[in-house]
């Protein structure tokens, strides 16, 4: 406070001029801070805002070395494991391949068996149908012509009427592995010229007709069809001789 007031009464003190006039003289101002915290606060908030920027550099620092040492540990790691599992592939590759080897070689073992078995059931077939009519008494019916075919066969005999064409035909349609039976081509042997007598020697004269066998129906013959390519027909002729 003192200082203040002589700083105050030397701003004030009139300096006198010769020819009557006054003027103010700026006296020398003297004194000392009496407020010195001030700039100590200030340089201790400068020097500690550098110390936070400093602080904030060497964390991000170290937060950036750290992530990259966890990236190259976690690197590290998944190369190991990378590298034992393609040890183990390398160890379990010669099994895998022979289970492979055997996997295809069971589906081929198995097409093979299903082509065979295709392959072979038109001739048990045919070996079903000619033991049938090597045992069947007959009747009075001659067989004329067999042609057999993978899933069929026709059939043209002779017999002494209808019906005993009918029951050969009803024995024949009893034979393992026959899906059907049918009859054509009914007709006598020889030429009446009146109607009458042809419908008599239908009935009780010789007479010429056809059989059809079905062994596989429509739909089991579209299905080997698209499995195996058919095999060439099987014809066969046996003539002549009353069974």
């Amino acid at each position: 406070m003192t200082g203040g007031l002589l700083h105050a009464e030397a701003s004030n003190t009139r300096t006198p001029i010769r020819g009557g006039g006054t003027r103010f003289a700026r006296s020398w101002l003297g004194g000392f801070n009496l407020l010195p915290y001030r700039q100590r606060n200030a340089r201790l908030a400068r020097r500690r805002r550098m110390l936070e920027w400093i602080a904030a550099v060497c964390a991000g620092g170290i937060a950036v070395l750290a992530l990259a040492g966890w990236q190259a540990v976690e690197r590290a790691l998944l190369d190991a494991r990378r590298a034992s599992i393609e040890q183990s592939l390398k160890q379990l590759s010669a099994p895998l391949a022979e289970h492979a080897a055997l996997l295809r070689a069971r589906d081929e073992q198995r097409q093979n068996a299903a082509r065979a078995k295709s392959l072979s059931e038109p001739l048990a077939h045919l070996r079903d149908l000619l033991d049938a009519l090597s045992f069947e008494p007959g009747d009075g019916v001659v067989l004329r012509q067999l042609r057999h075919r993978e899933d069929e066969t026709e059939l043209l005999a002779s017999s002494r009427g209808h019906i005993a064409s009918a029951e050969w035909l009803k024995r024949l349609s009893a034979i393992h592995g026959v899906k059907g039976a049918e009859m054509s081509d009914l007709h006598s042997a020889s030429s009446r010229g009146a109607a009458a007598a042809a419908a008599q020697a239908s009935m009780t004269g010789p007479i010429e007709f056809g059989a059809h066998l079905r062994w596989n129906e429509p739909v089991q013959k579209a299905a080997r069809a698209a499995a195996s390519a058919a095999p060439r027909p099987v014809k066969s002729e046996q003539s002549g001789g009353t069974k």
